[in-house]
């Protein structure tokens, strides 16, 4: 028989009061693989920062949920509020009953609700990829449908998607946050199987420059802003035909070729560039994070937690992630070694 939350009522499994339905947290469960969110270190932190606000007498808003037909409810969101709520109980703090609320929707709008809340952490980007993984694949849902479902565009939606079928070494850079998914995107668009392998010199490009994350304009081809201003103006004279093609002559036409030429050149030299860069590695030896560039030790750094290193900037000691300190380490090695070709 199926249950209700009018049932539960009845029974005395949900108690209603004027400010809401409250429930016992025993009576709360959690459906298997339901929740995208990831067990790593940031999520630990902010469970961290819930459990001891809830213990310090802190409010949050009630928990959706749906009637379970073998009693009690399932969280639809809310996961971590339960979690926190649990440490709670198990802390000594009395626990009795949790605010909670009816989700009204169907399967697919349940789990489109993982990424529309706005009472949680938000989801990474890898996190918010298996969401829209399973709205594709288990609910044959089209990029436009997502995209009404979790409130984002379709473009943001296609790259979700792609990512969410790219290699591990892929998902592995984004999910450490050493590499944006627009960057991550792109090259597996490019370079298919072999983005994990160029993904690695572009670290080492954003790393000589002292970036901490690959980003579209670390990798990107400049362009002087004049040259990129005179080229619209150019567009701006040309003549367009019902088809829309764009028409210039002479030495409009001349000018404008000249910047598409420089264009080109540029973007190959950052490709020469960024091939020639070495490549960083990291080693765990003990209880330190060793940084090495062409085979030699540049840089270590004593393990903090999990991904977060203590690395020492100047006088003082910050706790970084291994990303940062990877990027540091390549930028004074490299500082170091212009200030040896200066002297010499």
């Amino acid at each position: 028989m199926a249950n209700s939350f009018k049932q539960m009522t009845r029974d005395g499994s949900i108690k209603r009061t004027d400010t809401g339905m409250f429930i016992d947290l025993s009576d709360i469960h959690v459906r298997e693989g339901f929740n995208k969110r990831e067990d790593d270190d940031r999520t630990r932190q902010a469970d961290d920062d819930l459990f001891n606000y809830l213990m310090n007498g802190g409010a949050v808003p009630p928990l959706e949920v749906t009637a379970r037909d073998e009693g009690g409810v399932w969280v639809v969101e809310g996961h971590r509020r339960r979690r926190c709520f649990a440490r709670c109980a198990e802390a000594g703090k009395p626990v009795d009953r949790i605010h909670i609320m009816p989700f009204n929707g169907n399967d697919v709008q349940r789990l489109a609700r993982i990424m529309t809340s706005n009472n949680q952490l938000p989801l990474s980007d890898m996190e918010q990829a298996a969401v829209i993984q399973e709205l594709h694949n288990a609910f044959n849902q089209t990029t436009s449908e997502i995209a009404k479902l979790v409130n984002k565009s379709v473009a943001t939606v296609e790259k979700l998607l792609l990512l969410s079928t790219a290699n591990h070494d892929v998902q592995r850079e984004v999910k450490s946050g050493a590499v944006s998914v627009d960057v991550a995107v792109d090259r597996v668009r490019e370079y298919g199987e072999d983005a994990g392998k160029v993904l690695q010199h572009d670290k080492a490009v954003a790393a000589a420059q002292g970036k901490t994350k690959v980003t579209r304009s670390s990798i990107a081809p400049e362009l002087s802003i004049k040259n990129a201003r005179r080229f619209v103006e150019l567009m701006a004279q040309a003549a367009i035909s019902d088809d829309g093609v764009f028409t210039l002559e002479g030495a409009a036409l001349a000018e404008a070729l000249s910047i598409v030429d420089e264009h080109k050149a540029i973007a190959e030299a950052r490709e020469t560039y960024r091939m020639s860069q070495p490549i960083p590695t990291t080693e765990i030896r003990g209880k330190s994070l060793y940084v090495m560039l062409d085979g030699k030790d540049i840089g270590r750094a004593s393990i903090y937690r999990g991904k977060t290193v203590w690395l020492d900037v100047g006088d003082k000691t910050i706790v970084a992630s291994q990303s940062k300190a990877v990027a540091h380490f390549v930028k004074q090695h490299k500082l170091q070694q212009e200030n040896n070709h200066d002297s010499q």
